[in-house]
C-alpha cells in the first residue's frame, strides 16, 4: 500500500495591498474577526496612526483575496537601546479558506519578505502558541496577571499627592513613559506622538498622576472602571501602571487600596520581577483560587508577546549585552524555515558588542574547540531576550550544552522580564 501523499501547499500570491483592497479588507475582517463596526475597520486600514496600507499584506488564491495581515513598523527599548522590530498583528483568514494551508503560507511569506528586506527581529502576540512556534517564535514575556481586592494593597500618605490627569499634564506624562522605558524597560514598545494623541488620550477610562511638587509628575497610572455589579462592587482595570521613584510607586498603589469601600476587584498585569505579592496582605485571586501544597494563588501566569529571529546574525549583532561578556561560542543554530540561519555561527562578545560570522569548515575541524550550544530559533528567541538562562534553557532540553557553552553564556542576556505593556498592544 502506498504512502498517502502530503497535501501541496495552496498557491497563494503574496503581495502588499492596493488602495483598491480596503472594501474587500472591511469585509474579510468583518466575517474573520466578527467585528461589528464597518466603519472602525474601514478606519483601521486607511488612516492607522502605527502603519500605513503600505505595510498591510494580503493572500490571493485564484485572483480572490483570502487572507490579510499587517507588518507593524516597531521600536522596541532593550536594555536601553532603541531597536527597531516588524509587529506582526491582524492576521485574518476567510472562514471558508481556513484548515487548508493558507495561515501557514501567508506566514512564511512574511518571513521570506522580512528577512529579504533586512529586518532583524518579529514580535507578535498568538491566537494560538503552537502555531507560531511551528515557525520559530518563541514565547519571552510571561508577566503575572493579578486580580485581587483593593483592601489588600498597601495604604501610603503618598496616596495624598495624587489627582487626576489635566491637559496640561500630557506631554509630561509622555516624556516620562519615554524615560521610563528607556530605563527599565525591556522589549517594551517606543510611542510616537501619533500614538498618544489618537489612541491613547482618548482611550476609554481615567488618567491618574502622582505629582510630587508643582509641575513634577513622577508616575501615572491608566484604571477603567466596570460597574456592571453596582456601584459599590466596581471592577478596577489597571492598563497602565508607571512609576518612576518609590514614592510615586507607593502613592499609585495607596490611591487604588483607598478605593476599597466602593471597588470590590483590581486587575492588573505587571513583569514578573514585580514586587506586588510580596506587599500584599495576604494571598487572593479573584478569578479562580488555585492550592499546591502549602502554596496558594495571588495571581495567573499570562502568555504574552512572542519573539521571532528573522536574521540571526543581524539580530545577535544588534542586541546589546553585558558589559562584563567578553569571549567566544558557536552556536549551532536549527532553522528549517528560513535555512540562510540554519548553520554554525561563531560568536565573540567584547564591550557589550556581539561579532558574529559563519563559522568555516576548516574552524570546525580545528583541535582548539569552542564552548558550543545547539538551539532552535525558538530557543534562540528565548535566550537573546532574557527570558530563560542558558543554563536553565539546558538543564531543561531547550538547548544543547557543549563544553559548558551554557555556563560561559549565562550573563550575556541578563536583563529585566520582557514586557511589552498592554496598552502597546498590536
Amino acid at each position: 500500500m502506498s504512502r498517502p501523499r502530503t497535501p501541496r501547499p495552496p498557491a497563494l500570491r503574496y503581495r502588499p495591498a492596493r488602495r483598491t483592497d480596503i472594501e474587500t479588507l472591511v469585509d474579510l475582517s468583518l466575517r474573520a474577526y466578527r467585528v461589528s463596526s464597518a466603519e472602525a475597520r474601514r478606519d483601521f486600514f486607511a488612516d492607522h496612526p502605527r502603519f500605513g496600507l503600505r505595510d498591510v499584506r494580503v493572500g490571493e488564491l485564484d485572483g480572490e483575496i483570502v487572507a490579510s495581515m499587517v507588518l507593524y513598523p516597531l521600536h522596541a527599548y532593550v536594555r536601553g537601546e532603541k531597536l527597531p522590530v516588524t509587529g506582526i498583528g491582524s492576521v485574518a483568514v476567510s472562514p471558508e479558506h481556513r484548515r487548508r494551508g493558507i495561515g501557514e503560507a501567508l506566514v512564511k511569506a512574511s518571513l521570506r519578505e522580512m528577512r529579504q528586506r533586512g529586518d532583524a527581529m518579529s514580535m507578535l502576540y498568538s491566537f494560538r502558541g503552537d502555531f507560531y512556534r511551528r515557525f520559530g517564535w518563541g514565547l519571552v514575556e510571561t508577566p503575572i496577571m493579578y486580580s485581587l481586592p483593593p483592601a489588600m494593597l498597601p495604604s501610603s500618605d503618598e496616596s495624598k499627592r495624587v489627582r487626576r490627569l489635566r491637559m496640561p499634564d500630557r506631554p509630561l506624562v509622555q516624556a516620562l513613559y519615554d524615560q521610563f522605558v528607556r530605563e527599565r524597560g525591556h522589549f517594551a514598545l517606543a510611542r510616537r506622538p501619533e500614538w498618544w494623541e489618537r489612541r491613547l488620550w482618548s482611550y476609554e477610562g481615567d488618567w491618574i498622576v502622582y505629582e510630587k511638587r508643582r509641575g513634577q509628575i513622577e508616575g501615572y497610572l491608566h484604571v477603567q472602571v466596570d460597574a456592571g455589579d453596582g456601584p459599590w462592587k466596581l471592577v478596577l482595570t489597571v492598563n497602565e501602571f508607571v512609576a518612576l521613584t518609590p514614592d510615586a510607586h507607593r502613592g499609585l498603589t495607596g490611591y487604588l487600596h483607598g478605593l476599597r469601600d466602593q471597588a470590590a476587584d483590581v486587575v492588573i498585569t505587571a513583569p514578573s520581577d514585580e514586587p506586588w505579592a510580596a506587599t500584599l496582605a495576604d494571598a487572593a485571586n479573584l478569578r479562580g483560587e488555585m492550592k499546591l501544597g502549602v502554596v496558594r494563588t495571588t495571581g495567573h501566569a499570562g502568555y504574552g508577546a512572542m519573539l521571532r529571529l528573522l536574521d540571526v546574525k543581524s539580530a545577535l549583532e544588534s542586541l546589546p549585552v553585558s558589559a562584563h561578556a567578553r569571549g567566544d561560542v558557536v552556536i549551532d543554530v536549527i532553522d528549517p524555515v528560513l535555512p540562510a540561519n540554519e548553520r554554525a555561527w561563531r560568536v565573540h562578545v567584547r564591550d557589550g558588542q556581539i561579532a558574529v560570522r559563519a563559522e568555516t569548515p576548516r574552524q570546525a575541524a580545528s583541535r582548539d574547540r569552542l564552548p558550543r550550544l545547539t538551539a532552535s530559533a525558538e530557543a534562540l528567541a528565548i535566550l537573546v531576550s532574557g527570558a530563560v538562562s542558558p543554563l536553565r534553557a539546558a538543564e531543561c532540553g531547550l538547548v544543547e550544552d557543549q563544553r559548558g557553552a551554557a555556563e560561559f553564556m549565562e550573563p550575556w542576556f541578563r536583563a529585566r522580564p520582557v514586557f511589552v505593556m498592554p496598552m502597546n498592544a498590536f
